[in-house]
C-alpha cells in the first residue's frame, strides 16, 4: 500500500446519510411486508398508503436514527459493561498517562475519553457520536500484556480513527443496524433451526446485509490508513506488529463483543478465513484487512523479519509473566478447589498432576493441568530432572512424554505421573511368562484383580444376555500415529480390559492394569495352595 495513505483523508458525510436512507427503505419494506396478506392482490394497495406507509417510514426511521446515533457512545460503553479506568490501578494509570500524552501529540484537537471492558479476550476499539463525544475502550485482557510502546500504538491507531473522522461513520452504523443484527441473531437462536418465511423477517435480513455492505466497503482502507497514521505518531511500527502478533493469537472476544460492534475493533472479534483473505469478495465482505498482510506492511518499514518478531515477542511475553504472575485454582484429590496458587506455590503441591483441573477462578472454564502451557512447563521441568530417558512417545492420558525403562527384563514405556505403561504387543506374553520372578503379586493387586475379573465377568455376561452394547468411554489416541486406539478386553479368559492400536502393535495399561493381567495368568503355588 502507498504510504501516501498516511494523509487521512476527512469525513464522507454523505455516508451517513446513506446510511439513513437504508434505514428508511428498510422500515419501508417490513411495513409493506407486513401489510400484504391484508390486501389479497397487489393492485389493491393504494397510492394513499403507500404515502402513508412512506410516512410512518420516515418517522421510524428518524426516530431509530436519533436515538441511535446522537449518544452512541453511551450505549456502546454500556453494551459492553465497559467502565473509566480506575486511577489507583497501577496498569489503568498507564492508560491514563498515554491517553494524556495522545492529546499533548495531537494538539487536543478532540478530547477523547478512555475507557476498559472486563473481559480477558484481546481486543481494543473507538467509538463516536454526534455529539462530538468519542472513546477508546481497551479490554481489560490486552491492557494487561501490552508493554507501554505497545499500548501508545493501540491508543494511536484508534485515535486516528476518531482524529480523521472515519470512526464517526461505522459507529453510527454500528448502532443502526447492531440492534437489528441483535433481533436477527436473537431469532436465528430462538428459532432453533426452524426456517420463518415471513416476508419481514426474510426482507430484514436482506437489508441488514445489503447496510453492512455499505460499510464493509471501506473498512479494510481504513485500518490500513490507522495503522499508518499511528506509525507516523509513535515511530514504532515493531510496537503495532507485535501488538496484530498478540492479537493473531488469542481470543480476540467472540461471543463477548456483539457482532454489531466488530466494525469498531481493531481487529475482527470473530475470527474467520475470509479476514485473512485477499481480492474482490473478500475486500468486499470482511470488515477488516488479513492481520499476516498489516504486519508485514509494518515489518518491512522496520526492516525486520517475521521470525525475529516471533522471537522479541516470546522474551517481552517472559518478562510480563514475570512482572504479573498468575494465580490459579487447582482441584484437590478430594474434589476441593484449593487457591489461589502462584506458580512456584502450584509446583510445589504434591498432588498436582497433568490430569489436575485448573482455573484461574476469572470466569475461565477450568481444564486439565496438561492443556495450560504455563503449568506444563512445571511437568516438562520434572521430566528433565529424572534419571530416566525420555521417550519420543506421549502419555495418552497425561501428554507427557514417557519414559524408557527395563520390566521383567524387557523394555517397555512407562508415565511418570498416571502410572500408565506402554508395550510393544508381541512383548506381552514375555512379560506375563515371567510373572513374579522378580516379585510375587501383592495382596492389593491380587484383590484388585479378582474383583475386576468378577466385575466384568458379571458385565460381559449381562451384555451377551440383554444384547445392549458397552458404555461409550472417550478413546486414548495411540502415542504412535495418534489414531484412537480399541479398549477391550484382553481376552475371554482375562477380562481385564486394555487399549490396542492394531495398526502399530503397541497397547497401553492403566495403572495397575498390567500387573492385574499378571496376577491372573500366574497360576498359583502348589505350596500355598
Amino acid at each position: 500500500m502507498p504510504l501516501t495513505f498516511i494523509d487521512i483523508e476527512k469525513q464522507k458525510t454523505w455516508r451517513i446519510w446513506i446510511f439513513l436512507l437504508v434505514l428508511i427503505v428498510l422500515y419501508f419494506a417490513v411495513i409493506l411486508a407486513c401489510a400484504l396478506p391484508f390486501f389479497p392482490h397487489a393492485a389493491a394497495i393504494s397510492t394513499q398508503f403507500l404515502f402513508s406507509a412512506l410516512l410512518i417510514a420516515l418517522a421510524a426511521a428518524g426516530t431509530h436514527f436519533w436515538f441511535s446515533a446522537s449518544d452512541t457512545v453511551a450505549t456502546v460503553l454500556q453494551g459492553l459493561d465497559a467502565q473509566p479506568p480506575d486511577s489507583k490501578d497501577a496498569v489503568h494509570q498507564v492508560l491514563i498517562n498515554v491517553m494524556q500524552e495522545m492529546h499533548t501529540v495531537t494538539g487536543n484537537k478532540r478530547r477523547i475519553r478512555c475507557a476498559v471492558i472486563p473481559t480477558l479476550s484481546l481486543n481494543a476499539l473507538a467509538a463516536a457520536d454526534l455529539k462530538g463525544n468519542a472513546v477508546i475502550a481497551i479490554t481489560e485482557g490486552l491492557l494487561s500484556k501490552l508493554s507501554r510502546p505497545q499500548l501508545e500504538s493501540v491508543v494511536a491507531h484508534e485515535a486516528n480513527h476518531v482524529l480523521a473522522g472515519d470512526c464517526l461513520e461505522t459507529t453510527v452504523a454500528a448502532s443502526l443496524f447492531g440492534t437489528l443484527s441483535a433481533f436477527v441473531d436473537k431469532i436465528t437462536d430462538t428459532s432453533r433451526g426452524r426456517s420463518f418465511f415471513h416476508p419481514a423477517f426474510f426482507l430484514a435480513w436482506l437489508l441488514l446485509f445489503l447496510s453492512n455492505l455499505l460499510n464493509m466497503f471501506i473498512s479494510r482502507e481504513r485500518e490500513y490508513r490507522a495503522d499508518a497514521a499511528a506509525v507516523r505518531m509513535t515511530r514504532n511500527p515493531i510496537a503495532l506488529a507485535e501488538t496484530l502478533h498478540l492479537l493473531s493469537r488469542g481470543w480476540r472476544g467472540a461471543g463477548f463483543i456483539g457482532s454489531g460492534y466488530e466494525m469498531l475493533c481493531i481487529v475482527n472479534p470473530n475470527a474467520a478465513m475470509l479476514d485473512e483473505s485477499e481480492g474482490f469478495w473478500a475486500d468486499l465482505i470482511s470488515t477488516h484487512p488479513p492481520i499476516r498482510k498489516r504486519i508485514d506492511i509494518l515489518l518491512r518499514m522496520a526492516h525486520m523479519s517475521i521470525a525475529e518478531l516471533k522471537a522479541r515477542t516470546a522474551v517481552k511475553t517472559s518478562q510480563i509473566t514475570e512482572s504479573f504472575p498468575p494465580s490459579f485454582f487447582a482441584m484437590n484429590p478430594q474434589q476441593q478447589w484449593q487457591g489461589p496458587f502462584t506458580l512456584p506455590e502450584l509446583s510445589a503441591l504434591p498432588w498436582l498432576s497433568p490430569l489436575t483441573w485448573i482455573t484461574n477462578g476469572d470466569k475461565q472454564a477450568a481444564e486439565r493441568a496438561w492443556k495450560q502451557p504455563l503449568i506444563n512447563a512445571i511437568f516438562v521441568s520434572q521430566l528433565s530432572q529424572d534419571d530416566k530417558t525420555a521417550s519420543d512417545f506421549t502419555c495418552p492420558v497425561c501428554r507427557q512424554p514417557l519414559r524408557m525403562e527395563t520390566y521383567e527384563g524387557t523394555q517397555i514405556y512407562q508415565c511418570l505421573f498416571c502410572a500408565g505403561t506402554l508395550v510393544d504387543t508381541p512383548k506381552i506374553p514375555r512379560i506375563l511368562a515371567r510373572a513374579g520372578r522378580d516379585q510375587p503379586c501383592s495382596e492389593r493387586i491380587k484383590a484388585l484383580a479378582c474383583s475386576v475379573q468378577k466385575e466384568n465377568q458379571i458385565r460381559f455376561t449381562r451384555q451377551k444376555l440383554t444384547g445392549t452394547g458397552k458404555s461409550p468411554v472417550p478413546l486414548y489416541p495411540c502415542p504412535k500415529c495418534k489414531n484412537p486406539m480399541y479398549r477391550g478386553f484382553y481376552s475371554g479368559a482375562y477380562l481385564v480390559e486394555i487399549d490396542r492400536c492394531s495398526l502399530c502393535g503397541i497397547t497401553w495399561f492403566d495403572q495397575d492394569e498390567l500387573n492385574m493381567l499378571q496376577c491372573l495368568t500366574t497360576p498359583a503355588d502348589p505350596q500355598t495352595s
